[in-house]
Protein backbone atom coordinates (compact mmCIF):
# COMPACT_ATOMS: atom_id res chain seq x y z
CA UNK A 1 0.00 0.00 0.00
CA UNK A 2 1.81 2.96 -1.23
CA UNK A 3 2.92 5.87 1.58
CA UNK A 4 0.98 8.27 -0.65
CA UNK A 5 -1.77 7.90 1.97
CA UNK A 6 0.41 8.75 4.76
CA UNK A 7 0.76 12.65 3.69
CA UNK A 8 0.50 14.36 6.79
CA UNK A 9 2.36 15.66 9.75
CA UNK A 10 3.06 18.55 12.11
CA UNK A 11 6.09 17.59 14.23
CA UNK A 12 8.42 20.33 16.21
CA UNK A 13 8.21 23.55 17.05
CA UNK A 14 11.37 24.78 19.71
CA UNK A 15 12.25 27.70 22.17
CA UNK A 16 15.04 29.91 20.47
CA UNK A 17 17.56 29.64 22.93
CA UNK A 18 21.39 30.17 23.50
CA UNK A 19 23.43 33.39 23.71
CA UNK A 20 23.44 36.15 20.76
CA UNK A 21 26.71 37.10 19.33
CA UNK A 22 27.20 41.03 18.83
CA UNK A 23 27.27 40.42 15.24
CA UNK A 24 23.93 38.40 14.77
CA UNK A 25 22.32 41.87 16.17
CA UNK A 26 21.66 44.60 12.91
CA UNK A 27 21.56 47.78 14.47
CA UNK A 28 19.79 50.45 12.72
CA UNK A 29 19.89 54.34 14.02
CA UNK A 30 17.92 56.72 12.64
CA UNK A 31 18.48 60.10 12.91
CA UNK A 32 16.42 63.80 13.07
CA UNK A 33 15.33 63.98 16.84
CA UNK A 34 16.34 65.61 19.77
CA UNK A 35 16.16 65.14 23.35
CA UNK A 36 14.50 61.07 23.30
CA UNK A 37 14.16 59.82 26.27
CA UNK A 38 11.17 57.42 26.02
CA UNK A 39 9.72 55.03 23.70
CA UNK A 40 6.62 52.50 23.04
CA UNK A 41 5.04 50.71 20.49
CA UNK A 42 1.80 52.29 19.14
CA UNK A 43 -1.52 50.48 18.05
CA UNK A 44 -1.25 52.15 14.94
CA UNK A 45 2.23 49.89 13.50
CA UNK A 46 4.34 52.25 14.65
CA UNK A 47 7.04 53.60 17.11
CA UNK A 48 6.29 56.46 19.40
CA UNK A 49 8.65 58.66 22.00
CA UNK A 50 9.25 61.62 23.29
CA UNK A 51 11.38 64.73 23.63
CA UNK A 52 12.32 66.70 26.15
CA UNK A 53 12.35 69.97 24.02
CA UNK A 54 8.45 69.44 23.96
CA UNK A 55 7.76 67.32 21.44
CA UNK A 56 6.01 63.67 21.17
CA UNK A 57 7.57 61.52 18.03
CA UNK A 58 5.94 59.07 15.82
CA UNK A 59 8.50 56.90 13.70
CA UNK A 60 7.51 54.54 11.25
CA UNK A 61 9.09 50.88 10.90
CA UNK A 62 11.00 52.06 7.91
CA UNK A 63 11.98 55.25 9.85
CA UNK A 64 10.00 58.06 8.85
CA UNK A 65 9.86 60.63 11.73
CA UNK A 66 6.96 63.21 12.20
CA UNK A 67 7.03 65.15 15.52
CA UNK A 68 3.93 66.92 17.27
CA UNK A 69 4.83 69.74 19.19
CA UNK A 70 3.55 70.41 22.73
CA UNK A 71 1.71 73.83 23.62
CA UNK A 72 4.55 74.35 26.27
CA UNK A 73 8.03 73.51 25.19
CA UNK A 74 8.69 73.36 28.54
CA UNK A 75 6.55 70.40 29.30
CA UNK A 76 9.28 68.19 29.95
CA UNK A 77 7.75 64.79 28.49
CA UNK A 78 9.60 61.76 30.39
CA UNK A 79 7.49 58.95 29.82
CA UNK A 80 4.98 57.10 27.04
CA UNK A 81 2.91 54.20 26.56
CA UNK A 82 -0.01 52.85 24.50
CA UNK A 83 -3.41 52.99 26.21
CA UNK A 84 -6.62 50.91 26.45
CA UNK A 85 -8.17 53.78 23.99
CA UNK A 86 -6.26 53.73 20.99
CA UNK A 87 -4.28 56.60 22.58
CA UNK A 88 -0.44 57.42 23.49
CA UNK A 89 -0.67 58.44 27.15
CA UNK A 90 2.49 60.63 28.28
CA UNK A 91 3.74 62.13 31.62
CA UNK A 92 5.11 66.20 31.47
CA UNK A 93 7.41 66.56 34.49
CA UNK A 94 8.67 69.72 34.65
CA UNK A 95 7.48 72.17 37.16
CA UNK A 96 5.66 74.09 34.02
CA UNK A 97 4.17 71.08 32.80
CA UNK A 98 2.65 68.82 35.82
CA UNK A 99 0.38 67.25 33.64
CA UNK A 100 -0.47 63.58 31.48
CA UNK A 101 -1.01 63.79 27.99
CA UNK A 102 -2.88 62.07 25.69
CA UNK A 103 -1.93 62.05 22.31
CA UNK A 104 -4.00 60.35 19.30
CA UNK A 105 -2.44 58.35 16.06
CA UNK A 106 -3.11 61.22 14.03
CA UNK A 107 -1.79 64.03 16.41
CA UNK A 108 -4.32 65.68 18.35
CA UNK A 109 -3.29 66.37 21.94
CA UNK A 110 -4.96 66.89 25.91
CA UNK A 111 -3.56 67.82 28.56
CA UNK A 112 -5.14 66.71 31.93
CA UNK A 113 -3.48 68.61 35.01
CA UNK A 114 -2.59 66.73 37.57
CA UNK A 115 -3.92 68.24 41.15
CA UNK A 116 -0.96 67.76 43.28
CA UNK A 117 1.37 70.81 42.58
CA UNK A 118 4.95 69.94 41.29
CA UNK A 119 4.04 65.95 41.44
CA UNK A 120 6.69 65.86 38.43
CA UNK A 121 5.41 62.71 37.05
CA UNK A 122 7.69 60.45 35.31
CA UNK A 123 6.90 56.62 34.10
CA UNK A 124 3.17 55.76 32.90
CA UNK A 125 1.60 52.72 32.10
CA UNK A 126 -1.91 50.82 31.39
CA UNK A 127 -3.48 49.31 33.98
CA UNK A 128 -5.42 46.18 34.33
CA UNK A 129 -8.56 48.07 35.50
CA UNK A 130 -8.43 49.51 31.71
CA UNK A 131 -7.20 53.05 33.21
CA UNK A 132 -3.81 54.66 33.07
CA UNK A 133 -0.97 54.51 35.98
CA UNK A 134 1.78 56.92 36.85
CA UNK A 135 4.61 58.09 39.27
CA UNK A 136 4.53 61.03 40.52
CA UNK A 137 8.72 61.53 41.53
CA UNK A 138 8.53 64.44 43.52
CA UNK A 139 10.98 64.15 46.64
CA UNK A 140 8.19 65.91 48.87
CA UNK A 141 5.15 63.66 47.51
CA UNK A 142 5.95 60.31 46.23
CA UNK A 143 2.89 59.21 45.07
CA UNK A 144 1.02 56.86 42.72
CA UNK A 145 -1.47 58.87 40.08
CA UNK A 146 -4.31 57.10 37.95
CA UNK A 147 -6.12 58.77 35.15
CA UNK A 148 -8.85 57.15 33.12
CA UNK A 149 -9.44 57.29 29.64
CA UNK A 150 -12.10 60.42 30.42
CA UNK A 151 -8.87 62.24 32.62
CA UNK A 152 -10.25 61.91 36.50
CA UNK A 153 -7.09 61.71 38.27
CA UNK A 154 -6.51 59.60 41.72
CA UNK A 155 -3.55 60.06 43.44
CA UNK A 156 -2.15 57.68 45.83
CA UNK A 157 0.71 58.15 48.77
CA UNK A 158 3.17 56.50 49.51
CA UNK A 159 4.23 55.09 53.22
CA UNK A 160 6.51 57.77 53.33
CA UNK A 161 7.49 61.27 51.36
CA UNK A 162 11.64 60.92 49.27
CA UNK A 163 10.54 57.66 47.62
CA UNK A 164 11.26 59.17 43.99
CA UNK A 165 8.60 56.24 42.32
CA UNK A 166 10.44 56.24 38.86
CA UNK A 167 8.84 53.56 36.42
CA UNK A 168 6.09 51.67 36.63
CA UNK A 169 4.15 48.54 34.81
CA UNK A 170 1.34 46.19 34.86
CA UNK A 171 2.41 42.89 36.98
CA UNK A 172 0.97 39.41 36.20
CA UNK A 173 -1.03 39.28 39.42
CA UNK A 174 -3.18 41.82 38.39
CA UNK A 175 -1.73 44.74 40.70
CA UNK A 176 0.96 47.38 39.16
CA UNK A 177 4.59 47.62 40.11
CA UNK A 178 7.46 50.61 40.41
CA UNK A 179 10.77 51.04 41.20
CA UNK A 180 11.39 53.76 44.02
CA UNK A 181 14.70 55.53 43.06
CA UNK A 182 15.40 57.49 46.13
CA UNK A 183 13.33 54.52 48.49
CA UNK A 184 15.90 51.37 47.39
CA UNK A 185 12.58 49.73 47.43
CA UNK A 186 10.53 47.89 44.76
CA UNK A 187 6.59 49.05 45.32
CA UNK A 188 3.54 47.13 44.28
CA UNK A 189 0.40 48.81 44.59
CA UNK A 190 -3.32 47.79 43.97
CA UNK A 191 -5.71 48.82 41.67
CA UNK A 192 -7.65 49.79 44.98
CA UNK A 193 -4.41 51.59 45.96
CA UNK A 194 -3.36 49.44 48.67
CA UNK A 195 0.24 49.69 48.90
CA UNK A 196 3.18 47.32 49.54
CA UNK A 197 6.54 47.56 49.70
CA UNK A 198 9.74 45.35 48.99
CA UNK A 199 13.57 46.22 50.28
CA UNK A 200 16.46 46.12 47.40
CA UNK A 201 19.21 44.31 48.81
CA UNK A 202 21.79 46.38 47.87
CA UNK A 203 21.89 50.20 49.34
CA UNK A 204 21.27 52.97 47.29
CA UNK A 205 21.24 50.89 44.27
CA UNK A 206 19.29 53.46 41.87
CA UNK A 207 16.60 50.97 40.96
CA UNK A 208 14.97 52.43 37.32
CA UNK A 209 13.46 50.64 34.78
CA UNK A 210 10.94 48.21 35.69
CA UNK A 211 8.84 45.93 33.58
CA UNK A 212 7.31 42.29 33.50
CA UNK A 213 9.30 39.64 32.52
CA UNK A 214 8.26 36.13 30.50
CA UNK A 215 9.12 34.16 33.64
CA UNK A 216 5.66 35.73 35.70
CA UNK A 217 8.46 37.91 37.69
CA UNK A 218 9.61 41.24 37.64
CA UNK A 219 12.97 42.28 36.52
CA UNK A 220 14.04 46.20 37.08
CA UNK A 221 17.57 47.65 36.52
CA UNK A 222 19.94 49.24 39.38
CA UNK A 223 21.72 52.42 37.44
CA UNK A 224 23.59 52.73 40.74
CA UNK A 225 24.75 49.88 41.83
CA UNK A 226 25.16 48.49 38.39
CA UNK A 227 22.94 45.49 38.89
CA UNK A 228 19.90 43.78 36.69
CA UNK A 229 17.49 42.23 39.71
CA UNK A 230 14.37 40.06 39.54
CA UNK A 231 11.48 39.88 41.89
CA UNK A 232 8.95 37.62 42.11
CA UNK A 233 5.56 38.28 43.02
CA UNK A 234 5.76 37.20 46.65
CA UNK A 235 8.47 39.74 47.18
CA UNK A 236 11.74 37.36 46.48
CA UNK A 237 14.87 39.11 44.96
CA UNK A 238 17.53 37.87 43.12
CA UNK A 239 20.69 40.35 41.61
CA UNK A 240 22.57 39.87 38.72
CA UNK A 241 25.66 41.95 38.08
CA UNK A 242 26.33 43.67 34.74
CA UNK A 243 29.98 42.83 33.43
CA UNK A 244 31.32 46.34 32.29
CA UNK A 245 31.71 48.59 35.38
CA UNK A 246 29.71 51.68 35.39
CA UNK A 247 27.24 50.02 33.05
CA UNK A 248 24.37 52.30 34.75
CA UNK A 249 21.79 50.17 33.41
CA UNK A 250 18.29 51.94 32.63
CA UNK A 251 15.17 50.60 30.99
CA UNK A 252 14.36 47.13 30.25
CA UNK A 253 11.81 45.31 28.39
CA UNK A 254 10.94 41.32 27.67
CA UNK A 255 12.17 40.37 24.28
CA UNK A 256 10.55 38.83 21.96
CA UNK A 257 13.05 36.08 22.49
CA UNK A 258 12.22 35.20 26.00
CA UNK A 259 14.96 37.18 27.39
CA UNK A 260 14.95 40.39 28.42
CA UNK A 261 16.83 43.58 27.14
CA UNK A 262 18.20 46.73 28.94
CA UNK A 263 19.76 50.21 27.59
CA UNK A 264 22.94 51.31 29.23
CA UNK A 265 25.35 54.65 28.31
CA UNK A 266 26.58 53.34 24.52
CA UNK A 267 25.32 50.01 25.03
CA UNK A 268 22.14 47.28 25.11
CA UNK A 269 22.20 44.19 26.64
CA UNK A 270 20.57 41.25 27.18
CA UNK A 271 19.98 38.93 29.97
CA UNK A 272 18.57 35.58 30.27
CA UNK A 273 15.70 34.37 32.86
CA UNK A 274 18.73 32.43 34.51
CA UNK A 275 20.72 35.45 34.58
CA UNK A 276 23.83 35.40 31.40
CA UNK A 277 24.27 38.98 30.18
CA UNK A 278 25.54 40.05 26.46
CA UNK A 279 26.02 43.40 26.14
CA UNK A 280 26.17 44.87 22.60
CA UNK A 281 27.76 48.46 21.77
CA UNK A 282 25.93 51.04 20.16
CA UNK A 283 26.97 52.40 16.54
CA UNK A 284 26.56 55.96 17.80
CA UNK A 285 27.51 56.83 21.58
CA UNK A 286 25.33 58.34 23.77
CA UNK A 287 22.36 56.84 26.24
CA UNK A 288 19.75 55.20 25.44
CA UNK A 289 16.51 55.72 28.53
CA UNK A 290 14.45 52.69 27.20
CA UNK A 291 13.57 50.24 25.26
CA UNK A 292 10.55 48.16 23.65
CA UNK A 293 9.31 45.61 21.22
CA UNK A 294 8.47 47.21 17.85
CA UNK A 295 5.33 45.84 15.88
CA UNK A 296 7.47 44.28 13.72
CA UNK A 297 9.25 42.29 16.22
CA UNK A 298 12.21 44.06 17.12
CA UNK A 299 13.69 46.14 19.91
CA UNK A 300 13.16 50.23 19.52
CA UNK A 301 15.20 51.89 21.74
CA UNK A 302 15.99 56.03 22.23
CA UNK A 303 19.44 57.68 21.79
CA UNK A 304 18.72 60.95 22.23
CA UNK A 305 19.31 62.59 19.07
CA UNK A 306 18.61 59.19 17.28
CA UNK A 307 15.91 56.10 17.52
CA UNK A 308 17.99 52.85 17.28
CA UNK A 309 16.62 49.36 15.99
CA UNK A 310 18.14 45.94 16.90
CA UNK A 311 16.77 43.41 14.86
CA UNK A 312 17.40 40.08 16.18
CA UNK A 313 18.63 37.13 14.08
CA UNK A 314 16.01 34.29 13.13
CA UNK A 315 16.76 30.81 13.70
CA UNK A 316 15.68 27.29 13.52
CA UNK A 317 13.02 27.24 16.33
CA UNK A 318 11.08 24.13 14.97
CA UNK A 319 9.83 22.20 12.13
CA UNK A 320 7.43 20.35 10.49
CA UNK A 321 8.43 17.08 9.48
CA UNK A 322 6.35 16.14 6.89
CA UNK A 323 3.97 18.11 4.24
CA UNK A 324 1.56 16.64 1.27
CA UNK A 325 -0.11 18.89 -1.25
CA UNK A 326 -2.41 18.02 -4.13
CA UNK A 327 -3.50 14.97 -5.53
CA UNK A 328 -6.71 15.10 -2.65
CA UNK A 329 -4.41 15.80 -0.25
CA UNK A 330 -3.97 19.38 2.07
CA UNK A 331 -2.13 20.26 4.83
CA UNK A 332 -3.19 23.46 7.05
CA UNK A 333 0.17 24.56 9.25
CA UNK A 334 -1.15 26.88 12.11
CA UNK A 335 1.10 29.21 13.80
CA UNK A 336 0.43 31.19 17.12
CA UNK A 337 2.05 33.30 18.98
CA UNK A 338 1.02 33.02 23.12
CA UNK A 339 3.99 35.72 23.88
CA UNK A 340 3.21 39.02 25.01
CA UNK A 341 5.51 40.60 22.16
CA UNK A 342 5.50 40.23 18.53
CA UNK A 343 7.44 37.71 16.79
CA UNK A 344 9.01 37.42 13.18
CA UNK A 345 9.19 34.00 11.65
CA UNK A 346 10.02 32.86 8.23
CA UNK A 347 8.80 29.40 7.39
CA UNK A 348 10.91 27.67 4.90
CA UNK A 349 9.47 24.34 2.26
CA UNK A 350 12.07 21.89 1.56
CA UNK A 351 11.44 18.59 -0.74
CA UNK A 352 12.79 15.22 0.67
CA UNK A 353 16.76 16.22 -0.62
CA UNK A 354 16.93 19.32 1.04
CA UNK A 355 16.36 21.70 -1.18
CA UNK A 356 13.24 24.70 -1.44
CA UNK A 357 9.96 23.43 -2.74
CA UNK A 358 7.79 26.26 -4.38
CA UNK A 359 4.20 25.55 -3.61
CA UNK A 360 1.06 27.14 -4.24
CA UNK A 361 0.24 28.65 -0.85
CA UNK A 362 -2.74 30.51 0.79
CA UNK A 363 -1.58 32.68 4.07
CA UNK A 364 -4.35 33.60 5.97
CA UNK A 365 -3.08 36.15 8.85
CA UNK A 366 -5.33 39.16 10.52
CA UNK A 367 -8.26 37.76 8.72
CA UNK A 368 -7.32 38.44 5.30
CA UNK A 369 -6.62 35.91 2.96
CA UNK A 370 -3.62 36.21 0.03
CA UNK A 371 -2.75 33.59 -2.51
CA UNK A 372 0.93 33.58 -3.27
CA UNK A 373 3.53 31.01 -4.98
CA UNK A 374 6.55 30.12 -3.33
CA UNK A 375 8.95 28.02 -1.46
CA UNK A 376 9.06 30.52 2.01
CA UNK A 377 6.53 32.55 4.16
CA UNK A 378 8.06 35.61 6.15
CA UNK A 379 5.54 37.45 9.06
CA UNK A 380 5.67 38.64 11.68
CA UNK A 381 2.71 36.95 14.04
CA UNK A 382 1.23 39.80 16.92
CA UNK A 383 0.80 38.62 20.53
CA UNK A 384 -1.86 35.88 20.95
CA UNK A 385 -2.31 36.03 16.58
CA UNK A 386 -2.18 33.08 14.65
CA UNK A 387 -0.92 32.89 11.07
CA UNK A 388 -2.20 29.86 8.74
CA UNK A 389 -0.85 28.47 5.72
CA UNK A 390 -2.70 26.26 3.57
CA UNK A 391 -1.18 23.75 1.10
CA UNK A 392 -2.47 21.52 -1.64
CA UNK A 393 -5.96 22.85 -2.51
CA UNK A 394 -4.68 24.68 -5.91
CA UNK A 395 -2.17 21.67 -7.18
CA UNK A 396 -3.02 18.22 -8.84
CA UNK A 397 0.14 16.51 -8.40
CA UNK A 398 1.38 15.26 -5.08
CA UNK A 399 4.71 16.99 -3.22
CA UNK A 400 5.78 15.83 -0.44
CA UNK A 401 8.40 17.20 2.10
CA UNK A 402 9.15 19.33 5.17
CA UNK A 403 9.04 22.69 6.51
CA UNK A 404 11.69 24.89 8.99
CA UNK A 405 10.35 26.93 10.99
CA UNK A 406 13.15 30.10 11.78
CA UNK A 407 12.02 32.84 14.31
CA UNK A 408 13.21 35.09 16.75
CA UNK A 409 11.81 33.59 19.74
CA UNK A 410 9.15 31.11 20.70
CA UNK A 411 5.95 29.74 18.76
CA UNK A 412 3.60 26.97 19.17
CA UNK A 413 1.58 25.50 16.60
CA UNK A 414 0.24 22.10 14.94
CA UNK A 415 -1.45 21.18 11.56
CA UNK A 416 -4.29 19.51 10.05
CA UNK A 417 -3.80 16.83 7.15
CA UNK A 418 -6.52 16.04 5.50
CA UNK A 419 -7.11 14.21 2.41
CA UNK A 420 -10.28 12.12 0.56
CA UNK A 421 -10.59 8.78 -0.42
CA UNK A 422 -12.88 6.27 -2.64
CA UNK A 423 -16.56 7.16 -2.21
CA UNK A 424 -15.86 11.17 -1.07
CA UNK A 425 -15.34 9.82 2.51
CA UNK A 426 -12.71 12.44 4.26
CA UNK A 427 -9.94 11.86 6.73
CA UNK A 428 -7.78 14.04 8.54
CA UNK A 429 -5.73 14.04 11.99
CA UNK A 430 -4.46 16.67 14.30
CA UNK A 431 -0.85 16.44 15.69
CA UNK A 432 0.38 18.25 18.45
CA UNK A 433 3.80 20.39 18.27
CA UNK A 434 6.73 18.47 19.60
CA UNK A 435 8.92 20.98 21.81
CA UNK A 436 12.22 18.97 21.36
CA UNK A 437 15.05 17.80 19.03
CA UNK A 438 16.48 14.82 20.31
CA UNK A 439 18.91 12.65 18.06
CA UNK A 440 16.52 9.49 18.99
CA UNK A 441 12.97 9.34 18.55
CA UNK A 442 10.78 6.11 19.45
CA UNK A 443 7.21 5.43 18.16
CA UNK A 444 4.77 2.78 19.41
CA UNK A 445 3.35 0.79 16.26
CA UNK A 446 0.55 -1.76 15.47
CA UNK A 447 1.09 -3.59 12.59
CA UNK A 448 -1.94 -6.53 13.49
CA UNK A 449 -5.74 -7.00 12.28
CA UNK A 450 -4.83 -5.14 8.85
CA UNK A 451 -4.00 -1.89 10.27
CA UNK A 452 -0.43 -0.37 8.66
CA UNK A 453 1.77 2.25 11.06
CA UNK A 454 3.49 4.89 8.46
CA UNK A 455 6.34 7.15 9.41
CA UNK A 456 7.23 10.20 8.64
CA UNK A 457 11.75 11.75 9.84
CA UNK A 458 12.95 14.75 8.71
CA UNK A 459 16.78 15.27 9.13
CA UNK A 460 17.51 18.34 10.87
CA UNK A 461 21.13 18.40 10.52
CA UNK A 462 22.44 19.80 7.41
CA UNK A 463 24.95 17.25 7.28
CA UNK A 464 23.45 13.83 5.41
CA UNK A 465 22.82 11.45 8.65
CA UNK A 466 22.58 7.57 8.88
CA UNK A 467 19.09 6.74 11.04
CA UNK A 468 19.63 3.55 12.79
CA UNK A 469 16.40 1.78 13.13
CA UNK A 470 15.87 -0.86 15.66
CA UNK A 471 12.47 -2.94 16.14
CA UNK A 472 11.67 -4.78 19.18
CA UNK A 473 8.23 -6.39 19.41
CA UNK A 474 5.48 -5.99 21.90
CA UNK A 475 7.53 -8.57 24.41
CA UNK A 476 10.82 -6.36 24.33
CA UNK A 477 11.85 -9.04 21.30
CA UNK A 478 14.40 -7.29 18.73
CA UNK A 479 13.11 -8.05 15.81
CA UNK A 480 15.74 -6.15 13.20
CA UNK A 481 17.98 -3.69 13.05
CA UNK A 482 18.18 -1.79 9.84
CA UNK A 483 19.56 1.86 8.38
CA UNK A 484 18.23 4.58 6.85
CA UNK A 485 20.21 7.71 5.30
CA UNK A 486 18.73 11.01 4.87
CA UNK A 487 19.99 13.87 2.81
CA UNK A 488 21.32 16.81 4.63
CA UNK A 489 17.88 18.81 5.63
CA UNK A 490 15.91 15.89 3.95
CA UNK A 491 12.93 13.54 4.80
CA UNK A 492 11.85 10.14 3.79
CA UNK A 493 8.37 8.57 4.55
CA UNK A 494 7.82 5.35 4.28
CA UNK A 495 5.19 2.26 5.93
CA UNK A 496 7.15 0.77 8.40
CA UNK A 497 6.10 -3.18 6.89
CA UNK A 498 8.04 -2.08 3.87
CA UNK A 499 11.19 -0.98 5.64
CA UNK A 500 11.25 -3.27 8.03
CA UNK A 501 9.14 -6.28 6.88
CA UNK A 502 9.59 -8.23 10.56
CA UNK A 503 7.32 -5.75 11.77
CA UNK A 504 4.82 -7.06 9.58
CA UNK A 505 1.47 -8.37 11.31
CA UNK A 506 3.03 -7.71 15.25
CA UNK A 507 2.64 -4.68 17.48
CA UNK A 508 6.02 -2.86 19.48
CA UNK A 509 8.15 -0.08 19.52
CA UNK A 510 10.37 1.21 16.67
CA UNK A 511 13.82 3.50 17.75
CA UNK A 512 15.17 5.61 15.26
CA UNK A 513 18.58 7.45 16.21
CA UNK A 514 20.52 9.79 13.92
CA UNK A 515 24.22 9.83 14.12
CA UNK A 516 23.92 13.71 12.55
CA UNK A 517 24.05 16.83 14.86
CA UNK A 518 20.91 18.58 14.88
CA UNK A 519 18.31 15.84 15.74
CA UNK A 520 15.31 14.30 14.24
CA UNK A 521 11.72 15.19 13.87
CA UNK A 522 9.24 12.80 13.39
CA UNK A 523 6.01 11.01 13.77
CA UNK A 524 3.46 8.48 13.07
CA UNK A 525 0.53 8.06 11.45
CA UNK A 526 -1.60 4.45 11.72
CA UNK A 527 -4.28 3.01 8.77
CA UNK A 528 -7.18 1.13 9.33
CA UNK A 529 -8.11 -1.72 6.96
CA UNK A 530 -10.84 1.38 5.52
CA UNK A 531 -7.90 3.88 4.79
CA UNK A 532 -9.01 6.10 8.13
CA UNK A 533 -6.02 6.83 9.75
CA UNK A 534 -4.77 8.54 12.99
CA UNK A 535 -1.95 10.64 14.28
CA UNK A 536 0.58 8.84 16.41
CA UNK A 537 3.02 10.92 18.07
CA UNK A 538 6.58 9.98 18.93
CA UNK A 539 8.28 9.14 22.78
CA UNK A 540 11.22 11.44 23.43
Amino acid sequence: MPFARVMFLIAAVTLASGLLSAQSVDITEYSGVAGATAITAGPDGAMWFVENIGKIGRISTSGAITEFALSNPQAGPRAITAGPDGALWFTEGSATGNKIGRITTTGTITEFAIPTASASPFGITTGPDGALWFTESSGSNSKIGRITTAGAISEFSLPSPNRGPNFITAGPDGALWFTEYWGNKIGRITTAGAVTEYDIPTPNSGAFGIAAGPDGALWFTEQTANKIERITTAGVITEYSVPTSGAAPLGIATGPDGALWFTEPNKIGRITTAGAITQFVLPTSGTPYQIAVGPDGALWYDNTTRIGRAQLPQSRSGAFSHLAAGAGWTTVITLVNTSPVPVPLTVVLRDGLGGTMTLPLTVTQRGVSQNITGSSIAATISPNATLLISMGDRLTALQTGWAEVLSTGPVGGFAIFRTSQQGGMASEGTVPLQTQFPYALTLPFDNTAGYVMGVALANLSGASATIAVTVWDESGAQLDAPAITIPGNGHTAFELPREVPLSGGKRGIVRFQSSAMGGLSGLGLRFSPYLTFTSVPVIQ
